[in-house]
């Protein structure tokens, strides 16, 4: 199966909330939309980590449903620090059976696929938490071993990128813990996450993780840790898709958009 992973869209109908968000962002966003609805063989799923809007207003989200409407398979997505948990969970509630409460955390299955969504979304923070709530809804879901490959999506991520003042605003509170608990688990995880704006891959704990990039902007590349914040570059946008064939078995190919 052939999976996409894409993040940060950070559209807007009026005003952008981020200084740094092109003027464009809808505009780019439909671009991406349009590749991979039109990519072949056809992509059987999209996972999109967070950001999909940069303000939350109604207004934001009614323009998000116009640009996702070519997508005609299931999309399962998790919340960035500049989305509203109430817009997204009515844009997605007869989609994603998100849990009762506060949180948009949730379990599904695609094929043989289990996800499980995490809601790191901090009100009026740029870094990411996970409650003790959460916590133990995780921990619940990976108690017992598995086979399945399981796909963790997170806005924030709790793998490092290496860009030091990136990482900071990553997932803070609840990192540890989340880092005992995938590590422990018996069975195969995959990590997806958005929020770092530098499409990149790593290993962590043994563990595979990608962070998407972003069209609304893209950080430039620092992997100097006396650098202040990276200044944001003109390069094609980058998203992921995955060819699953089993568990053990996954080819990542790295497909750009001229915007």
């Amino acid at each position: 199966m052939l999976i996409a992973h894409i993040s940060d869209f950070h559209v807007f109908a009026n005003a952008a909330e981020t200084t740094v968000v092109r003027a464009d962002a809808a505009d780019a966003a439909r671009k991406v939309i349009a590749d991979i609805a039109a990519f072949t063989p056809k992509i059987e799923a999209i996972m999109f980590t967070g950001d999909l809007t940069d303000g939350g207003s109604s207004e934001d989200y009614a323009l998000l449903a116009d640009i996702l409407a070519p997508i005609d398979v299931p999309m399962f997505v998790v919340p960035g620090n500049h989305d509203k948990r109430a817009g997204l969970r009515a844009m997605f509630k007869d989609k994603l059976p998100f849990e009762p409460g506060p949180f948009l955390n949730y379990e599904a299955r695609f094929k043989d696929i289990r996800i499980l969504a995490l809601d790191t979304l901090l009100d009026g923070q740029v870094q990411g938490a996970l409650s003790p709530t959460q916590l133990s809804w995780l921990e619940g879901r990976l108690a017992a071993p598995s086979s399945e490959l399981t796909l963790i999506l997170m806005h924030h991520p709790a793998f490092p990128s290496t860009m030091v003042p990136l990482d900071h605003m990553a997932l803070q509170d609840g990192r540890d813990a989340f880092e005992r608990m995938v590590v422990a688990h018996q069975g195969p995880i995959r990590i997806l996450s958005g929020h770092i704006h530098r499409p990149f891959q790593t290993l962590w704990n043994g563990i595979f993780c990608a962070v998407s990039g972003g069209p609304a902007f893209q950080h430039a590349l620092t992997l100097d840790p006396a650098e202040p914040e990276p200044t944001t570059v003109n390069e094609p946008y980058a998203y992921f898709i995955h060819r699953i064939s089993d568990e053990k078995n996954v080819s990542i190919h790295t497909r750009y958009v001229e915007l």
